[in-house]
């Protein structure tokens, strides 16, 4: 008997996030299997809704293979036999256990015993051994049984999992979540989420004059293990929410989420009387309904919120779709692929060449196109076919409806384009902080655009500038095309086998921070002769400076002198060692007077030398405070 697969699949919608809701409604005769790969387990049981809309069965349960290995579990209870062995094996598996047996010499009931096997010229032959009796043993041949019934209990659980492992062994990676139905229905419905690959939108342009033809297709799979055959395809670009687990559920999600999801549900099953149809690709969380037939009473104060909810959904969704819908039913095998045709209108395009910098001389030949579609555009290649014939592909970026489309296909190479720049900057003024002080330049680029034309006519070519923040673009004469937070468009006329040129102006400013200690006289004096500055506040920041360079000088002689008293201390101290060894007569003691001699002379330069040391630390103090009230009044004025 083949599987019964329940009701028809009348609904898929595929998301961009790698999630494909499927929808199936339909009638049913008692219970059904839903198919499914082992991978795809964990979201299906996570999503899945199931409710009788219209008839008098109603559902009793959801069972699914588990997710152990067939295989290990059929080895683990001894029931995994190699091929040509399964009824040995059944037998092994039953000793001691009582069975009854149906041939051609009747019914013989026993416990088994064991199985034998002897091979002759007329082929193999095989025995069960049967305890009939207290001191009985029957030895039925097995070329006349017909029918083997396990009485006991035991055995006939034994046999339940060697059916549904085996199953599930012989299926790979299958598995099924089977649904139980009691009774009939006319309507009941199956909703659930499985992993699928995105969908690739594709786009063609076929010109033809002003007017083009523009299509979109979509390439999508079949993610489920069975045919899809007329059923309705919604391609979503919507994000959507799902939790994140293993793949059969068991997440770490706080009970709270779970609880916060159920009753966001619960409220809109009791506004609607009938349990939730999520049709967004992934549901809020797993919700499995066994529905009953009698409606409940609806909370006025709920549905109210329902219904605003819905109703300020369904304004977004107007306002800015992002499905696109097959034009009729659509058909693909399983696990299979096939490009769908989901958009096909009449677009009035207009060309344009665009140089942009970084692309090459020669523009780029662009089809503009305003998006009335209908639809949100999407990212995907985009095809282009002028009067039946092919000339190039690019991208089509993500457009809403209104928007401008820009399709950049090939080269103009019979227009060229170059740039020459020239900057300038000049001092713009000093901005005076507790901190510090900021000195501010202004920077002025000009660009020059030379375009040149080889065609015998008037050609437009518009010229697109990159912005960056803090800049202004200007260009003298001309008005910007068009202004985005990214670029500056200006359009240039070219006259016949000529050239046109266009000056753009590039302004901007630039700042470095200094501290008020570390500014050189000369770059105050600098300042002073722009005139951009108040002459009072130089004058402070002159003798603040004027004070720190000759506090630095005064303490940079102090270092100096400091370190020559220390080789005058460090000579002393070798002098007097010697004078400690050294006699009085003798060559010996002339040495020694010209070594006392010298010592003299040391002990005579050493006072105004720490004489010297002291005046020149206090004069670089009074310096450096001179320098700190400078410092506090322009930190002040600040």
């Amino acid at each position: 008997m083949g599987r019964n697969l329940g009701p028809r699949i009348r609904r898929v919608v595929l998301s961009k996030e790698g999630l494909a809701h499927v929808e199936r409604r339909g009638s049913a005769d008692g219970s059904f299997e839903l198919p499914f790969g082992r991978a795809e387990l964990g979201e299906v049981l996570r999503s899945l809704v199931v409710w009788v809309e219209r008839g008098e069965g109603r559902t009793t349960a959801l069972a699914f293979d588990a997710p152990e290995d067939p295989d290990a579990a059929l080895a683990e209870r001894k029931l995994r036999f190699e091929p040509g062995t399964t009824l040995r094996g059944i037998v092994h598996a039953a000793r001691g256990r009582r069975v009854r047996t149906f041939g051609s010499d009747g019914p013989i009931e026993g416990e088994v015993l064991g199985f034998e096997e002897s091979t002759s010229g007329q082929g193999p032959r095989r025995w069960l051994l049967l305890r009939t009796g207290a001191g009985q043993i029957e030895v039925v041949d097995m070329a006349s049984v017909r029918q083997i019934e396990l009485a006991d209990p035991a055995l006939q659980g034994s046999l339940d999992v060697l059916v549904s492992r085996g199953r599930a062994s012989a299926g790979g990676d299958g598995r099924a979540v089977r649904v139980g139905l009691a009774g009939r229905v006319e309507d009941v419905r199956v909703l659930y989420v499985v992993p699928a690959a995105p969908f690739q939108l594709s786009y063609r342009l076929a010109l033809a004059g002003a007017e083009a033809r523009l299509f979109a297709f979509a390439l999508v799979q079949n993610p489920l293990d069975e045919d899809l055959e007329d059923v309705e395809l919604v391609l979503s670009s919507a994000q959507a929410a799902a939790a994140s687990s293993d793949s059969y559920g068991r997440g770490d999600r706080r009970i709270d989420d779970e609880t916060e999801n159920a009753t966001k549900l619960e409220r809109t099953r009791r506004a609607h009387g009938q349990p939730a149809t999520i049709r967004a690709a992934a549901p809020l969380g797993t919700l499995v309904a066994l529905a009953g037939r009698a409606p409940e009473r609806i909370d006025d104060a709920d549905t109210m919120d329902t219904e605003q909810a819905a109703a300020e959904l369904a304004a977004v969704a107007a306002a800015e779709p992002r499905e696109w819908v097959a034009e009729g039913p659509v058909s693909i095998p399983r696990r299979g692929a096939a490009m769908i045709p989901v958009l096909a209108t009449s677009v009035r395009v207009r060309k344009e060449r665009l140089f942009r910098e970084g692309a090459g001389p020669s523009p780029d030949l662009v089809l503009c196109f305003d998006n009335d579609t209908g639809v949100r555009l999407d990212e995907g290649r985009c095809a282009v076919y002028d009067e039946g014939r092919y000339v190039g592909e690019s991208a089509i970026g993500a457009a809403t409806r209104g928007a401008l489309v820009r399709v950049s296909f090939t080269k103009d190479p019979g227009v060229r384009c170059h740039r020459t720049s020239r900057k300038d900057t000049t001092f713009a003024g000093v901005v005076f902080e507790a901190g510090g002080l900021i000195e501010q330049r202004r920077v002025e680029e000009r660009h020059a655009y030379c375009v040149r034309s080889d065609h015998s006519t008037v050609v437009d070519v518009v010229i697109e500038i990159p912005r960056k923040d803090g800049r202004t673009l200007t260009a003298e004469g001309l008005t910007p095309l068009a202004e985005t937070p990214r670029v500056t468009r200006f359009r240039v006329e070219v006259p016949p086998r000529g050239e046109a040129t266009i000056e753009v102006r590039e302004v901007w400013t630039e700042s470095t921070r200094l501290a008020y200690e570390s500014v050189e006289p000369g770059q105050i004096e600098t300042w002073r002769a722009s005139g951009r500055v108040a002459a009072s506040r130089l004058d402070v920041l002159s003798e603040l400076s004027r004070n720190v360079e000759e506090a630095t000088q005064l303490e940079a002689e102090r270092m100096r002198l400091d370190r020559e008293l220390v080789e005058v201390y460090t000579r002393h101290g070798k002098i007097a060692e010697q004078l400690a060894v050294l006699r009085d007569a003798g060559p010996e003691g002339a040495l020694r007077a010209r070594y006392v001699s010298e010592l003299d002379a040391m002990q005579q330069r050493i006072g105004p030398m720490e004489t010297e040391m002291r005046r020149l630390r206090d004069e670089a103090e009074t310096r450096r405070r001179a320098a700190e009230r400078a410092l506090a009044s322009l930190a002040q004025c600040a």
